[in-house]
C-alpha cells in the first residue's frame, strides 16, 4: 500500500549540487571577463564551457527526473483507476 514510500529518493540536492557549484563558479569567471583584453583568455572561454556542460548535466538530470515522475504518476493512476472500479462493482455491482 506504501509503494511509493519504498521507492527511491530523487535525491535533488545530491545530483544538482555538484554541477550547480561548477556552474556558479565559472559563470562567475564568465561575468568578470573583459570583452575587449587585447590578449587571449582561455580561461574565459573554459569557464563558459564548463558552465555549459555544467548545465547539460543539470538538464539530463532533471530530465530523469520528470520520466520518473511522469512513470510514477502513471502508475499511481492507474492504480487509483483500478480501486475505483473495485469499490463500484463492490457498492454497484457488475456493470
Amino acid at each position: 500500500m506504501h509503494a511509493a514510500r519504498q521507492n527511491k529518493s530523487y535525491d535533488v540536492y545530491g545530483k544538482l549540487e555538484d554541477p550547480l557549484g561548477v556552474l556558479s563558479v565559472n559563470l562567475a569567471v564568465w561575468e568578470v571577463r573583459d570583452p575587449a583584453a587585447s590578449i587571449p583568455q582561455p580561461e574565459i572561454r573554459t569557464a563558459a564551457n564548463k558552465a555549459m556542460d555544467s548545465i547539460d548535466i543539470m538538464l539530463r538530470e532533471l530530465y530523469a527526473m520528470r520520466l520518473r515522475l511522469i512513470d510514477e504518476m502513471r502508475q499511481h493512476d492507474d492504480l487509483a483507476m483500478i480501486r475505483t472500479e473495485e469499490l463500484l462493482r463492490r457498492d454497484h455491482g457488475p456493470a
